[in-house]
């Protein structure tokens, strides 16, 4: 949800926009092998349950591609022998057994524009094998879960799952090891040129709007698999943006920012941006927001939207103007 506010005179807070939110999940895939590379055992994929722990790990800059780093949230595998069905209220395994940074093989990505018609939006993934050394994780494992360190910093958890979808149990020997495939997706709010329309509210007019993806921003460098750098953070550099115009006019910086603190549990961080009187003088048409900054304002790479006013609003050099708007993400 975006809002917007025209101040001098002073009005509360309007909402603007509501866009579908930005949503993300993994898979995973086991097996069990041997020293000599023989498979003794290879799994069916299944879902994980992403915890709210692992969703607010994006207000603490965390990444999202497996192995990346100390500060992915998919660095470690963790396996245990608890049973309890997995809650989004979950903060780890049931009963941790073993943990592992170690992969097995490089990173693989993959991303897909989609057709928003056929309820398909962008799309972008990243693969990676997480291994055990022989014998370091043997027993009866029933639950795993991806985290920032060792039995720490959680995103997910989930029971080991059969071709079925039923809880199983696999179990490791002394003279085995296991791997886990982990597939990180991320789902962006609309396909390349996607439009979402709807109507605001601005100095008690009723005014419509349209907002168009520009450009598809999983398939770039400034947002995709590190959504917590720009969720995370207050620094512009990290961060969102926005700049305001009229229709066909040239595109104004604002000339303050302010970003509350992120709470908890939110799931979504807030900005405010504020044009001083005289710095937008004019018929307001266009509000163009960025995920993340750009070098250009005329930017219309991978992560701008640009929201159109059905009505242009009149902006005098007596009023300032200040646009608030929010970036939200969830689960799958």
């Amino acid at each position: 949800m975006y809002s917007i506010q025209q101040m001098l005179p002073a009005i509360g807070e309007k909402p603007l926009l509501a866009l579908p939110g930005i949503k993300m999940g993994c898979i995973f895939r086991a097996e069990k092998y041997r020293a000599d590379g023989a498979i003794t055992y290879k799994g069916h994929w299944f879902s994980n349950t992403v915890l709210n722990v692992g969703l607010d790990g994006l207000a603490g800059r965390r990444t999202v591609v497996p192995g990346g780093g100390s500060s992915s949230m998919l660095g470690y595998i963790n396996v245990g022998t608890g049973t309890s069905e997995p809650a989004i209220t979950d903060t780890g395994l049931n009963s941790f057994l073993a943990a592992t940074n170690g992969t097995y093989g490089g990173l693989s990505e993959d991303s897909s524009v989609g057709d928003v018609g056929e309820g398909l939006p962008s799309w972008r993934s990243w693969q990676r094998t997480m291994a055990f050394s022989i014998g370091s994780c043997t027993g009866n494992l029933t639950e795993l879960g991806m985290s920032n360190g060792s039995n720490s910093a959680y995103y997910n958890r989930q029971l080991f799952r059969d071709e079925y979808g039923d809880p199983t149990v696999i179990t490791v020997q002394s003279d085995e090891g296991l791997r886990v495939t982990v597939r990180s997706v991320l789902y962006g709010p609309l396909p390349v040129g996607g439009e979402v329309a709807g109507n605001i509210n601005i100095d008690g007019s009723t005014v419509g709007y349209t907002a168009t993806l520009l450009g598809n921003w999983l398939s770039g460098t400034i947002c995709p698999g590190y959504l917590g750098r720009s969720t995370g953070s207050t620094s512009l550099s990290n961060t969102y943006d926005a700049r305001v115009s009229e229709i066909g006019g040239g595109l104004v910086t604002p000339n303050s920012r302010s970003i509350p603190s992120y709470g908890s549990g939110d799931f979504y961080r807030d900005v405010t941006l504020k044009w001083a009187p005289g710095d937008f003088v004019g018929n307001l048409g266009r509000i163009r927001t960025y995920f993340k900054n750009t070098s250009s304002p005329s930017n219309v790479g991978p992560s701008v939207f640009d929201v159109v006013l059905d009505a242009t609003q009149a902006v005098s050099d007596t009023q300032e103007l200040s646009v608030s708007f929010r970036r939200s993400w969830g689960r799958v």
